[in-house]
Formats: C-alpha cells, sequence, structure tokens
C-alpha cells in the first residue's frame, strides 16, 4: 500500500534506543505519507510510547488517554505496520493490553516458581526419607548438578509388553547394616544380589546436606509386584567414584554413555531405554565437545 499513514497523525513518547530515535521514526511516518506531531491534541490517532513512560503515566500518555480516539501502541506496531506495507490493527498492539499481558505472565511465573519450589521440597524431604530407609543411613538428598537436573532416573525394557512372566530373586543376609553392593570392588562382602530381567530400574546418586559433601549411587530393580535396592557406591564416597559408578551402570544397561543420553543412537533391542525430561525442564550437564556426545556405544550388557 502506497503512503500506509496517510490517515495518521503519529507522536511518540520514550526511549526506544540508538537505532530507534525520534528523529528517524519521524522520518519513517513522513515518508509513507503520515503527519508527525509533537504534542498531544484531538488531531493524533496514535501515540507510540515505551513501557516506561506508559507506567510512569507521563505528560503525553495522561493527555493521550483523553482522548477517546487516540489509541497508545508500542513500538511493534509501527515496525510491523512499516513492514507490512499497510497499517496492523492495534488491538495487540496497545500498551494497556501488553501491561496487562505482563503483569499477568508475571504471576504466572511467581505462581510457578511457588509451586516449584513446593514439589522441590516435597521431592527433597521423599528422598531423605527413601535414603534413610533404603541405605540405613540419615542425611543424604538427591543430588542436583549446576543445571538444576536431579539425578534420579529410570530405565525401562524397550519392550514392556513382552515381559509379563518375570521373576525376582535377591539374596541378601539379614545382618548387613546395608544392602549389598553390586560391584563387589566396592563390598566388604562376598555375596552378590541377583535378578532376572527386571521391567524398570531407578538409577539415583545421593549426596550430603552438609560439606565437605560426600556420596552415595544406588539402583532400584522392580518387577510386577515385585522390588530390590542394590548398592553401586556406599555411603561416604567420594563425588568421582560416585558418579563413575552412577555413568558406568547407565553405559551397562543403555548401551549409550551417560553424554549420549539426549541423542538418536541405534542401541540392541535388549538394552534399556531412558526418557529425557520435558521440554523446559533441566536435561543435566552436556559435553560441548560433539565426539563425546557421539561416540562408540559398544558395551557390554548384564
Amino acid at each position: 500500500m502506497k503512503n500506509p499513514f496517510k490517515r495518521f497523525t503519529i507522536a511518540v513518547t520514550g526511549d526506544f534506543g540508538a537505532a530507534r530515535t525520534h528523529e528517524k521514526m519521524k522520518q519513517w511516518v513522513e515518508t509513507n505519507g503520515g503527519t508527525w506531531a509533537t504534542k498531544i491534541d484531538s488531531a493524533v490517532t496514535h501515540l507510540i510510547c515505551s513501557k516506561e513512560h506508559f507506567t510512569k503515566s507521563v505528560a503525553m500518555v495522561k493527555q493521550a488517554r483523553t482522548i477517546k480516539k487516540l489509541k497508545i501502541v508500542s513500538f511493534d506496531w509501527l515496525e510491523d505496520s512499516l513492514m507490512n506495507r499497510s497499517p496492523k490493527r492495534e488491538g495487540k498492539y496497545l500498551m494497556k493490553s501488553r501491561i496487562k499481558e505482563a503483569v499477568k505472565a508475571k504471576a504466572k511465573k511467581t505462581t510457578t516458581r511457588k509451586q516449584n519450589i513446593k514439589q522441590g521440597v516435597k521431592a527433597f524431604e521423599k528422598g531423605v526419607k527413601e535414603f534413610r530407609d533404603e541405605m540405613y543411613s540419615d542425611g543424604y538428598h538427591i543430588y542436583r548438578d549446576s543445571t538444576g537436573f536431579s539425578y534420579d532416573i529410570t530405565l525401562a525394557r524397550a519392550d514392556l509388553t513382552s515381559n509379563k512372566n518375570q521373576r525376582f530373586y535377591l539374596k541378601v543376609s539379614p545382618f548387613r547394616p546395608f544392602p549389598t553392593p553390586v560391584f563387589p570392588s566396592f563390598s566388604p562382602h562376598g555375596a552378590r544380589a541377583f535378578i532376572v530381567r527386571p521391567r524398570l530400574q531407578r538409577l539415583q546418586l545421593y549426596e550430603t546436606h552438609t560439606a565437605p559433601n560426600l556420596y552415595a549411587t544406588y539402583v532400584k530393580y522392580s518387577s510386577p509386584g515385585q522390588s530390590a535396592t542394590h548398592v553401586l557406591c556406599p555411603t561416604g564416597s567420594t563425588f568421582e567414584m560416585a558418579l563413575s559408578n552412577f555413568k558406568a551402570f547407565f553405559k551397562i544397561k543403555t548401551r549409550k554413555a551417560w553424554e549420549q543420553r539426549l541423542a538418536s543412537i541405534q542401541v540392541d533391542e535388549e538394552a534399556f531405554s531412558y526418557t529425557p525430561p520435558a521440554a523446559g525442564l533441566p536435561k543435566g550437564n552436556m559435553p560441548t565437545n560433539p565426539d563425546e556426545i557421539y561416540g562408540d556405544t559398544s558395551a557390554g550388557f548384564w
């Protein structure tokens, strides 16, 4: 459309940055057939206004509010109208509507944050109780990395429908103070616990509440109506040892390195599958080197 602002008289208030000076906007308006105004009167049809000036209700905004047909809009209206070569409908550009939406979004964000904190506290308390009950030790919680990702994951067999008649075998001495470690090198005992084709495996890495932090890693197996817990790394372990065992177990079961967990890599059908967190949720630290993500996927399976 030639001269898209032909019927409009436009004024502006507020700072929009070095690339959007009032002088440049004046040129854009006049070049496209509009009339530029430096003050508010009944002839003005649009006031382009910054968020700051609108919320502070500066003089031009107060004057504009007294004129019924005058539209107080954001800079986006001017920009989109110029790009479109025709004036855009003002509805979604009205500053009043935008401020309301911003307030709603902020309130929603605050509510979501409070809910997340509440859920986090519940998860923390649940993890503490779970660890105390399973590991006979207090003072531990689920470890979270710098992204907020919780090292509490579930691995499942890719084809659960074929595992309906499963059995669970566990042999642990009732006199031991904690479940027997799966990896014998970390076990003070010679016995091991065995399970036949579990459907789900929950892998967890725990951290002490207080510094210097100590760690522990364990896995919970489950089949219909049955479950058991095995220690991968006992309480009092270093972070390096606990994380190393966490990653080793993950690779053994999924046939993928922990660093490859988000990558689409073809693996053996017998391998367990890992489902990453939903979009928008923390997914854990990832390597920056692609070679660490798409590397060797071969691993023994037990």
